[in-house]
């Protein structure tokens, strides 16, 4: 089973630069396109590690709340992006770099990941 990660961001999100400041800092990835706007990621073996969804804009009030909960809606202001981030079941290393990737985005746009690290 996959392991989810979702990043609400503020601006309109570019998956690639964030993943190439990755790969500049040190992480072993490959980046293949996986249709318009979406992302795969790839170890240094070739296993596919990390599937990025192409960006979505939500400007409904209260769709947020209905997909994640009130307490997360409280922190997003809309309109907001959304990113997908799916890590390979069954590698950890996925699991690392899928919230790396969703916390660096948030870093740079502004937004909020989720699950929270303390939930997880």
């Amino acid at each position: 089973m996959t392991s989810d990660v979702i990043a609400l961001v503020r601006n309109e999100p570019d998956i690639p630069t964030v993943v190439e400041g990755m790969i500049a800092f040190g992480e072993a990835l490959r980046m293949v396109e996986a249709g318009p706007g979406a992302r795969h990621l790839y170890d240094s073996e070739g296993r596919l590690l990390v599937s990025i969804e192409a960006p979505e804009l939500v400007r409904v009030p209260g769709e947020v709340e209905r997909l994640l909960g009130p307490q997360l809606a409280e922190r997003v202001r809309l309109p907001t992006w959304w990113v997908e981030v799916r890590a390979a079941a069954g590698m950890p290393e996925a699991r690392r770099i899928a919230r790396r990737f969703a916390e660096d985005i948030v870093h740079w746009q502004g937004g909020t990941v989720w699950p929270a690290e303390e939930t997880r």
